[in-house]
């Protein structure tokens, strides 16, 4: 029992001891993070000292007269602070702090200012640099501009006398193309992206009409017959071909799409064949075609009016003898006015086929005269209004 007291009895005695040993270690935690606390504090104090030092010491700001145009001036910093590459924002903000240091100088003659000129002139590089590079980016955006409308708004059109002028342009376009692919154009970016869809409608009716027209074209290029039109004709051809290839290369998202227009005009191509090969299905078109070329048959029988045919035809001045004459109406057709139904002339048709000097035979089909209406009749002579002109063998001409 006395063993056991005494064992309570230290027990007991040791509590006070590690109370206070606790107690030490939390007095000297706390002390530490009191000190680190202090240090904390003065690197904040250091640290707003060299804010100061940059931009100005806001205890003095505070007292100065010019304390309103301090403020404003790092508003706008932080405005361009904001949106660094922003050629607005950096115009407009810097302008306006060039005006606040001024407005501090001329309220403040003793602040010194020099801090605020070194932020400025920074913000000032700032907006030349981004200025040159949005002189560079129109620059830019001009030529791409300039080169979509060259390929993607071109008339492939071929007039028969500019068939040569039209033969160099299809070479420059294949060059802008290759251009157009080296320029590697990005359609994400936002310049880019503009111009592209200012091209798309051209590009959609291209890809809607891409069928009919490989048809057309096709059908048209095997009838002609003449050479001067089958060249032109192959001409255009070929700066179609040119076109579909600069819409497969263009960035556009219709690419699949527009690759396989290029398909189908290419494959058109190959089945034409060479120019040699059209001119020579032509001549064959022409000796086919004048072979099959007949005269009309009379319709009516009239002297008198043939031989206003004949007087009329040889008015003209055109050389040639008349050999036969073929009426197409067996009456006059009365024109009226389309407004008050008033007579105003009347027509008659008829074919004609004659001989020129070189001993050519020429079929004039719906050979058109017109007498006008005077008020009390029809004037006696007759002027021509309308005709088709083709060759014809003399042996059909009945």
């Amino acid at each position: 029992m006395k063993k056991l007291l005494t064992l309570i009895i230290c027990i007991y005695s040791t509590i006070p001891l590690m109370a206070q040993d606790d107690l030490r270690k939390l007095r000297e935690g706390a002390r530490e993070v009191k000190n680190t606390a202090r240090e904390v504090k003065v690197a904040t104090k250091e640290t707003k000292a060299m804010t100061n030092e940059f931009k100005g010491n806001k205890e003095k700001d505070e007292a100065s007269p010019a304390k309103s145009y301090i403020k404003k001036f790092w508003e706008y910093v932080e405005k361009m602070e904001a949106a660094p590459t922003d050629l607005n924002i950096l115009g407009t903000n810097s302008r306006a702090a060039a005006t606040a240091i001024n407005n501090i100088k001329m309220k403040d003659k003793g602040y010194d200012v020099v801090p605020l000129e070194t932020e400025l002139k920074k913000w000032q590089q700032a907006y030349e640099g981004a200025r040159n590079g949005g002189e560079t980016q129109r620059g830019s955006t001009n030529d791409v501009a300039a080169l979509f409308k060259l390929l993607y708004q071109v008339k492939t059109n071929v007039a028969q006398q500019e068939i040569d002028a039209k033969l160099l342009e299809i070479e420059e376009y294949k060059s802008k193309t290759t251009e157009l692919v080296t320029l590697n154009v990005d359609p994400t970016d936002k310049f880019n992206a503009a111009i592209i869809n200012n091209a798309l409608p051209r590009v959609k009716v291209d890809l809607q009409t891409i069928d009919k027209n490989v048809k057309l074209w096709e059908d048209n290029m095997n009838m002609i017959v003449d050479e001067r039109p089958a060249r032109a004709y192959y001409t255009m051809i070929q700066f179609e071909h040119a076109h579909w290839d600069a819409l497969r290369k263009g960035p556009f998202a219709e690419k699949a799409q527009l690759e396989a227009g290029y398909q189908k005009v290419t494959e058109m191509v190959n089945r034409i064949g060479s120019l040699e090969k059209i001119l020579a299905k032509g001549k064959a078109n022409a000796a086919e075609l004048l072979k099959n070329t007949k005269m009309p048959p009379a319709l009516v029988q009239n002297g008198e009016m043939e031989k206003l045919f004949r007087q009329t035809f040889e008015d003209a001045g055109w050389g040639e003898t008349i050999i036969k004459i073929n009426l197409l109406d067996r009456d006059w057709k009365a024109i009226r006015n389309e407004i008050t139904g008033v007579v105003e002339a009347r027509t008659q048709r008829a074919a004609i086929a004659s001989k020129d000097k070189t001993g050519a035979y020429t079929l004039y089909n719906y050979f058109t005269i017109q007498q006008d209406y005077l008020g009390s009749g029809y004037s006696s002579q007759a002027k021509i209004i309308y005709h088709e002109s083709t060759k014809i063998l003399p042996e059909n001409i009945k």
